[in-house]
């Protein structure tokens, strides 16, 4: 029954890109603006960075150094932090990602697994402090209130998720062994894998714009908002489309979001939920990481909840420590129009060019090896 559900929905899907293709070529547009201006930047130097210290075993040289302060005082992996502290700086989903090389490698056990899973889903501080409190909101001290909510809730989520990443055990000794190739092999290696889950990903949220759209142009969206708009109005929301946004993809909901005319205490509450619940899109692109595991989706999407639930009432309290004045909110120019420059294309076609020549130079090296 789920598969014919499925099909049926696949269909009507089809009917709507065949029926209104100028508003989903538009969403198509936006989406792969989106991963060009924002995701690529901020994700790619993390992925070969991340993937270069798996080699040279930074990790293990640091849980060798620090070993005494994981083992007494916090009882957990040197791996599951460095996983957990590099995931807070690099933002989704890296830190999945992360967890599952280190998995993979048997480094860390499948409920430390699971436990990262769960923890690991940061939005990056650069995009909070500079996409949203700057651009969006025009005030950097924004931006860092958000980042601090941020933070914190994602702390109530570890205290939650702690007995799962908890060695009850003694902390198992790792060995770090220097590899045996050379730095070009492991560089170029690197770069192929990064671009190939940078592509996933890409994939990935270009659909989901277009899922947004699709909602939009069968005007689901409007009949949400015959339904829920007497529960939201009175906190200053003439529509529930930036939450249904926020939902399906975090970035497309955090700019709606500021650009509605809803007091500034409503707009930092949804935003703070947004960027801490990560939308459905970054909750595939996380769990593609997860694959033949098994791991709750359920328990994932409960830490998510609770993640955007403990930083919205944070700033539900905290908001007037703003200085109101600096707080500007204001319509990015262009946001009703979407505008791929030509240099957002090549981009994506050397991004995609360089995929294709790395993967032919080590399919060829494989046979002349052989």
């Amino acid at each position: 029954m789920k598969n014919i559900m499925k099909s049926v929905v696949l269909l009507l899907f089809l009917g709507i890109l065949l029926l209104q293709p100028a508003p989903m070529i538009a969403a198509t547009k936006t989406g792969f603006t989106t991963w060009a201006e924002k995701v690529i930047p901020s994700l790619f130097p993390f992925f070969v960075l991340t993937r270069l210290m798996i080699y040279y075993q930074v990790p293990q040289l640091i849980g060798k150094i620090l070993a005494p302060l994981f083992k007494y005082l916090l009882h957990l992996s040197p791996i599951t932090f460095f996983v957990i502290f590099l995931s807070l700086i690099s933002g989704n989903p890296s830190g999945s990602k992360m967890a599952r090389d280190y998995y993979d490698q048997q480094l860390i056990s499948s409920k430390e697994m699971e436990g990262l899973m769960y923890v690991c889903n940061f939005s990056s501080p650069l995009f909070i402090i500079g996409t949203v409190g700057v651009v969006l909101y025009g005030s950097t001290q924004v931006g860092y209130l958000l980042l601090m909510a941020h933070i914190l809730g994602a702390l109530t989520v570890f205290i939650f998720c702690y007995p799962l990443l908890r060695s009850k055990g003694s902390i198992r000794q790792v060995s770090v062994e220097f590899p045996t190739q050379s730095f070009s092999t492991i560089l170029i290696d690197c770069i192929e894998t990064s671009i190939q889950t940078l592509i996933r990903v890409g994939g990935i949220i270009v659909f989901f714009y277009l899922i947004s759209e699709a909602l939009n142009v069968i005007h689901f969206t409007q009949l949400l908002d015959v339904l829920l708009l007497p529960f939201v109005r009175p906190f200053g929301l003439d529509s529930t489309e930036p939450i249904i946004a926020g939902i399906l993809e975090f970035t497309q909901g955090v700019t709606k979001v500021s650009q509605t005319k809803a007091p500034i205490q409503t707009k930092l509450v949804l935003t703070a939920f947004i960027l801490s619940f990560t939308g459905l899109s970054v909750h595939t692109q996380s769990f593609m990481f997860a694959k033949n595991l098994n791991i709750s989706y359920f328990k994932y999407l409960m830490m998510r909840v609770l993640h955007g639930l403990t930083s919205a009432t944070i700033l539900c309290f905290t908001w007037k420590s703003l200085s109101t004045e600096e707080v500007q909110t204001f319509l990015p120019i262009g946001s009703a129009e979407v505008i791929t420059s030509s240099s957002l294309i090549s981009l994506m076609i050397i991004l995609l060019s360089l995929y294709f020549v790395l993967k032919a130079y080590h399919q060829v090296k494989t046979i002349i090896l052989n």
